[in-house]
């Protein structure tokens, strides 16, 4: 959906990534073969990825995900940011890799023209660890708990969220509201209707 945004709206929007880890250190990963798991995936993560012309699998391990943004950090520095994000997600939901591995990482970057060892070493140091915090950190202030997550506008404070798999029309209507300079009388009017009236108002 993001590339069809970026098709269509070409130079008017800029999308930036941000990391946001499902389950950090400590909570429990799920089991990868679950039959809850696997049923929450066949009813409803795989249609809604055929609806949008992905193909995807249940992935069979679950990970971490600081490391991997870590790395794509790095890529984003080298101007790679969009092929090792591609790469990332056809690696875990069309492979099936362990994307949390530092070793499979370095084999991805290689493969999009990165320096396998540059990564290693920037993983093993912890080079970009500080930026993939803040932005952790960010998520959490914009009350963030769940994939995905947008925010369209270009002041974070009054940007208007658009949480879960939505409809690509309801996004690019969020959009077209950004670009009006919408998005701000959205979100007073969206706070104003969730007050509640007193009796005697």
């Amino acid at each position: 959906m993001v590339d069809r945004l970026k098709q269509e709206y070409g130079g008017r929007i800029q999308v930036v990534w941000n990391a946001f880890e499902l389950r950090p250190e400590p909570a429990p990963l799920p089991e990868p073969a679950s039959p809850a798991r696997v049923q929450r995936w066949t009813v409803s993560v795989l249609p809604m990825a055929a609806e949008r012309g992905l193909v995807m699998k249940v992935p069979p391990v679950s990970t971490r995900t600081r490391l991997t943004f870590q790395a794509v950090e790095l890529a984003r520095e080298h101007g790679a940011f969009d092929a090792m994000h591609r790469a990332i997600f056809e690696a875990f939901f069309c492979k099936g890799l362990d994307i949390g591995d530092a070793r499979i990482l370095a084999d991805l970057a290689g493969a999009i023209d990165l320096d396998p060892a540059l990564v290693m070493r920037a993983l093993q140091a912890g080079t970009y660890l500080n930026p993939v915090l803040q932005q952790e950190q960010l998520a959490r202030k914009l009350g963030v708990t769940g994939v995905p997550a947008m925010f369209v506008g270009d002041d974070l404070a009054v940007a208007e969220p658009v949480i879960g798999a939505v409809p690509y029309d309801w996004l690019k209507a969020t959009v077209d509201r950004a670009l009006q300079g919408d998005s701000l009388e959205w979100r007073r009017r969206s706070l104003s209707s969730s007050i509640p009236l007193k009796p005697d108002e």
